[in-house]
């Protein structure tokens, strides 16, 4: 699913302790470090930036609001972390993090280099959307030793996630949930496909939410789209959207299909979804047609098939019948011996 997300970060970004506590990143450092001992790494270096910055809030709870920021993780000893802004901003960056030791990025390049010794290999972790001028800078000054991705093993990591996360991830469905119902209930009531998104990003921020996103269909049975350049027409049967909301940096998505008179369409889309999750209940494989995207601390945190263990996913079937198309979705969480709804939106 196609989301627009919005690059000027909304709600409250502060650490909080009592959500996420310093042992459950403490449990993330010790993971993280171990792979870095597998790959022989001394040092890692972590980037993240306003639009993608899962792995980076992923070990450091740190939220980049101004442009590209670098956490430097050495395989023993405090982190540091560098961020946009003027020494003086540094105090309010603190409050995005546990980790104490956070400076202005111009310091980076220079701190990442002393920090290894001769010879020692420097992992990395999102540099995929590190602009390139940086990431030259950064393999210059480390030069001649060598820069190794360890994107694979670690996003496995992340996707893994503890019972904290998935307590943060059940309060994201409710949020959800609530933006759902509102956005079906403007449609219901004859409103404008944009004043049922803004519906529904109300009461998703009334439960709680960060954040929240909506896209609609812009004519009858349509595909869902960005609202920003949209009129406020009413649209006519059926309906359908794609909404997120964000809950303590965790992502929770759904597609949803409202028709005052649901059709044959939207009964498929309904069976198909039930089908998906009764194979991922018995097993790890969805049906063809069925997608699944991982969620958390992104919208896409990494490989939608086979479902692994411990990882939450937005799955969605969809079923089309001429020009109309219906929607069915969950939000579920794989375990070893199946898997936990954490949300189910049916057509309607």
């Amino acid at each position: 699913m196609q989301i627009l997300e919005s690059t000027l970060l909304t709600g409250p970004y502060d650490w909080d302790e009592s959500v996420l506590p310093r042992s459950e990143y403490e449990g993330r450092l010790a993971r993280v470090r171990a792979a870095m001992s597998d790959s022989g790494a001394a040092a890692l270096v972590v980037h993240g930036h306003p639009g993608d910055y899962g792995a980076l809030a992923y070990l450091t709870g740190f939220t980049p609001k101004l442009g590209t920021a670098l956490v430097l993780v050495p395989r023993e000893g405090p982190l540091c972390i560098f961020a946009g802004g003027t020494p003086k901003m540094m105090d309010i960056a603190k409050r995005l993090t546990w980790v104490e030791d956070v400076r202005p990025i111009g310091a980076a390049t220079k701190l990442i280099a002393e920090s290894l010794g001769d010879g020692a290999t420097l992992a990395t972790w999102g540099f995929a959307t590190l602009p390139q001028a940086q990431y030259a800078g950064i393999a210059k000054a480390v030069a001649p030793r060598a820069l190794l991705s360890l994107d694979p093993a670690l996003d496995a990591v992340r996707r893994h996630k503890s019972p904290r996360e998935l307590e943060v991830m059940r309060g994201a469905a409710r949020q959800l949930a609530a933006a759902v119902d509102a956005f079906a209930a403007g449609v219901r009531a004859g409103a404008g496909v944009r004043s049922a998104g803004l519906a529904a990003e109300r009461a998703a921020m009334a439960a709680g939410a960060q954040d929240a996103r909506v896209m609609a269909s812009l004519s009858p049975s349509g595909i869902p789209l960005p609202l920003d350049a949209a009129g406020d027409e009413r649209v006519l049967d059926p309906a359908n959207a794609g909404i997120v909301v964000q809950n303590h940096g965790y992502w929770a998505s759904g597609s949803v299909t409202v028709a005052r008179r649901p059709g044959a369409t939207n009964a498929r889309a309904r069976d198909a979804l039930a089908a998906a999750l009764a194979v991922a209940r018995a097993g790890t494989h969805l049906p063809d047609g069925v997608t699944a995207n991982a969620i958390g601390l992104s919208l896409d945190e990494g490989p939608g098939a086979p479902l692994e263990a411990g990882a939450v996913y937005a799955v969605t079937a969809s079923t089309k019948e001429g020009s109309e198309t219906a929607y069915a979705s969950a939000l579920i969480a794989v375990t070893e011996s199946g898997c936990d709804v954490l949300w189910q939106g049916k057509p309607a």
